[in-house]
C-alpha cells in the first residue's frame, strides 16, 4: 500500500493565536531545560509571513534564524549554521494559505488591495494538474442503460502517451470499467461501470438518467494517476515542490479543498524532511531540539493564526530516543502549557525607549 499523508480531519484543528502558541512553546522549552536557545524557521518568503517570524523571536529574546525559501522548503543543511549561532534548538515551520477560501483556494488582500491565492508558489504548482483533473472529471460520462450502469471514457484517455513536459492524467482503466467494451461513444468507448465504484458511489449512482452525464467526484484518486516529466535534479522551487508533492497529487486534486490539502501535505512532507536530518545528518552534540510544523493561516498580510500538526522532540542529541507527535498530541502538549509573557514590550525588545 503505498504511503498516505495524514487524513484532513486530523489536521482540520482549531487555530492557535500566534503570541499564545509562541508563548506556550517557550513555557514548554524552559521547563525541559533548553539553553542557549536560537529559535529558526522555514516559511514562504511572503511579506505575510514577516511579522509571525518578528514575533517568534521576541519571545525567545532573539531574532530568528532563517531555514525556509518560498513555498515553505525547507533547506535542511542550514541546521549546521543554526548550530553555530546557539545551543539548544526550536524551529517552527510549514505552509501557509490565505483564510478566505473559495473553490477550495486560500485568498488574501495584498497591500495594493487585489485579492490573490496565498500561496500563490503552491497554488502555480497546483493549477495545472488541477486543471486537468476537472477536465477530465466533465469529459468520462456515465449514465443508465437499463439496469446497467455505463461509463464513456474519450479515446484521449485510452490512448497510451509518452512523458512529457506538460501534465497528462493517466486513468486507471481496471478501477472504473466492470467489463469488456460494449459499444462506441461520440469521443470515446463505452463500457460497463466497475461494481466497486458503484458500490463507493451508492447515491450517485442510484439518481443517474439514461443521459450521461459527468462523472464529477466520481473520479477518485484510486482511478488515476498523473504523467509529466520533471526535473528532479533542478534547484529551482516549483520544480522543488513538484518533486516533494507529486506522489499525493492525486488525492490533492480530488480534495474539496485543494489548495489547503496541497499547503498540508508539503508541511507533512518538509516535516519529515528535517526530522530525519535531525536523527541521520545531524551533529546534535548533546543539544535539545524541538520541532513544531502546521499550517499557517493568513487572515490579513499582517494577522496570521497557526494550526499545529506536528512535533520532534530531541534531548540531549539522543536521536534513536526522539519523539514524533502527530496531530492531537502536539496540540494536547502545547495546551497542557502556560503561556510565557516576555519581560519587556515588544518595542522595548526592538530597542525603541
Amino acid at each position: 500500500m503505498p504511503i498516505a499523508p495524514p487524513d484532513e480531519k486530523l489536521l482540520d484543528l482549531p487555530p492557535m493565536d500566534l503570541m499564545n502558541l509562541f508563548g506556550r512553546m517557550r513555557s514548554l522549552t524552559d521547563n525541559a531545560g533548553f539553553s542557549g536557545t536560537l529559535p529558526a524557521i522555514w516559511q514562504c518568503s511572503d511579506e505575510s509571513q514577516s511579522i509571525k517570524k518578528a514575533l517568534f523571536g521576541y519571545v525567545y529574546n532573539c531574532p530568528s534564524f532563517n531555514l525556509g525559501r518560498v513555498g515553505a522548503l525547507l533547506d535542511p543543511t542550514r541546521l549546521a549554521t543554526v548550530a553555530h549561532h546557539g545551543n539548544d534548538l526550536v524551529i517552527v515551520g510549514g505552509s501557509h494559505i490565505g483564510a478566505k477560501e473559495k473553490d477550495g483556494v486560500g485568498y488574501i488582500r495584498r497591500v495594493h488591495d487585489q485579492v490573490v491565492p496565498c500561496c500563490g508558489m503552491l497554488r502555480r504548482m497546483l493549477n495545472e494538474y488541477l486543471l486537468v483533473y476537472q477536465r477530465a472529471t466533465q469529459l468520462i460520462k456515465v449514465f443508465r442503460h437499463g439496469d446497467v450502469m455505463k461509463i464513456e471514457i474519450p479515446y484521449k484517455y485510452l490512448f497510451s502517451k509518452p512523458q512529457g513536459e506538460t501534465v497528462r492524467i493517466r486513468i486507471k482503466l481496471e478501477q472504473l470499467i466492470g467489463g469488456d467494451t460494449c459499444g462506441e461513444g461520440a469521443l470515446g468507448k463505452i463500457y460497463p461501470v466497475n461494481p466497486g465504484l458503484i458500490k463507493a458511489h451508492p447515491d450517485f449512482f442510484a439518481e443517474l438518467a439514461e443521459t450521461p452525464q459527468p462523472i464529477g467526484r466520481g473520479l477518485t484518486p484510486d482511478t488515476f494517476g498523473f504523467s509529466k516529466r520533471i526535473d528532479r535534479d533542478s534547484h529551482e522551487p516549483k520544480n522543488m515542490l513538484e518533486v516533494s508533492n507529486f506522489d499525493f497529487l492525486p488525492e490533492i486534486v480530488a480534495s474539496p479543498r485543494p489548495h489547503r490539502k496541497l499547503c498540508n501535505v508539503n508541511t507533512w512532507r518538509q516535516f519529515h524532511r528535517i526530522a530525519s536530518y535531525l536523527t541521520d545528518g545531524f551533529d546534535g552534540s548533546g543539544r535539545n531540539v524541538f520541532v513544531l510544523a502546521g499550517l499557517t493561516i493568513d487572515h490579513t498580510i499582517r494577522h496570521n493564526t497557526f494550526v499545529p500538526q506536528f512535533g520532534f522532540w530531541m534531548e540531549k542529541g539522543r536521536a534513536l530516543e526522539a519523539r514524533y507527535f502527530g496531530p492531537a498530541d502536539i496540540h494536547a502538549l502545547l495546551s497542557s502549557q502556560k503561556v510565557y509573557q516576555p519581560p519587556v514590550t515588544f518595542l522595548e525588545y526592538a530597542g525603541i525607549n
